[in-house]
This record gives structure tokens, sequence and C-alpha cells, in this order.
């Protein structure tokens, strides 16, 4: 957004408090899309998603079209597709807006339109439990993994649904995930 208002000098006048939380305007995730050569997709930390699609010589704002999407939010993360060029996964997350819900969406052109993935457990969103990344499998695409503040959840039938990971798995913040030679 490149506000100057939350480009400037924090703390009191003695000592500085520029940690970087409350500096906005920067990028926070980026990702190549590994099913086409040149696609690059941007998240930041003042709520915006941007798209290049020819290696980063033009970029195009596809914000707008992530309805729901609380103003000022982190771009935590954005998943490009593995197998189709156009499809890509962003979270975001408020939590520091005192906002604790899920946010998740899906694009499958290029962020033109995108489409809202509610993250539900029997039925309604877990309070509290905001979200942090998202994979999708690199074995079938209908699979996709979510890190939560409250563990792992994952959907098999592309995120219609969603399952707490258990497995012995403890209640604690995930903030990345890998796949690699179908584990987790």
């Amino acid at each position: 957004r490149n506000d100057k208002q939350k480009q400037q000098w924090s703390g009191g006048p003695i000592t500085g408090d520029n940690t970087g939380v409350e500096i906005y305007c920067t990028i926070f995730t980026i990702a190549e899309s590994p099913a086409q050569k040149g696609v690059i997709w941007v998240g930041t930390d003042d709520g915006l998603v941007q798209v290049t699609r020819d290696g980063g010589a033009t970029w195009k704002n596809v914000t707008a079209g992530l309805k729901g999407l609380p103003e000022w939010s982190t771009i935590g993360m954005v998943e490009p597709s593995r197998t189709a060029a156009g499809t890509a996964y962003v979270v975001a997350d408020a939590h520091r807006l005192d906002d604790q819900r899920p946010y998740l969406w899906r694009t499958t052109d290029f962020g033109a339109t995108w489409t809202r993935l509610d993250v539900k457990l029997d039925g309604k969103v877990e309070d509290g439990v905001y979200l942090r990344t998202v994979r999708e499998d690199p074995t079938d695409p209908r699979v996709l993994w979510l890190g939560t503040e409250k563990g792992v959840r994952y959907s098999t039938d592309g995120g219609s649904t969603w399952q707490k990971l258990k497995a012995g798995m403890p209640t604690v913040a995930v903030s990345d995930l890998v796949l690699k030679d179908r584990s987790l």
C-alpha cells in the first residue's frame, strides 16, 4: 500500500522501537508456481496479494476478489498449485487485529476470482484457530494441509470439509508444513 503513516519512526523520543512488527508495507510471503515458469505470487503484511505471469515484468493486484478479507490483515502464505498454473491458495492472519477466525481462499484463474474455503469442524468455525500456512499435497491436489494456531487440519476434498490431524499431534501452533516423499 506504501502508506507513509505506517512507515514512521516508532517508540519514544529516546529509544526507538522499530522491530518490524509495527512497520507495514512489506512483502511477507513470495512463491513461484511449480506448474508454470514466471508465475510468482506475493502477499504483504498490509493485506495485499499480487501476481505476475511474466517473471516480474508486470504485476497485478488481485486483492479485490478476496471477499471478507479484513483490512490490514497479514497475508501469511500463498501456495501455488503444483499441477494447475492458475490455481493458488491464500492464508490471511488477522489475529493482531483481534480477529482469530480462519481465512483461506482459492483461485483457479490467476486471481481474477476467489472462492472462500470455510475451515469448519463439526459444522462450525473453531473459535481462536487462525491459520498460519496451507500446503497442497504433492501426490493429490484435492488434499490440503493447514498449519493453524492449534495444530494441523487437513482436507481430502479440496477444502470442502476439514478434519484435525490427530495421531499424537499435540495442540500447538504450526507455522509451516513440508510434504516430501508422501510424508508430512
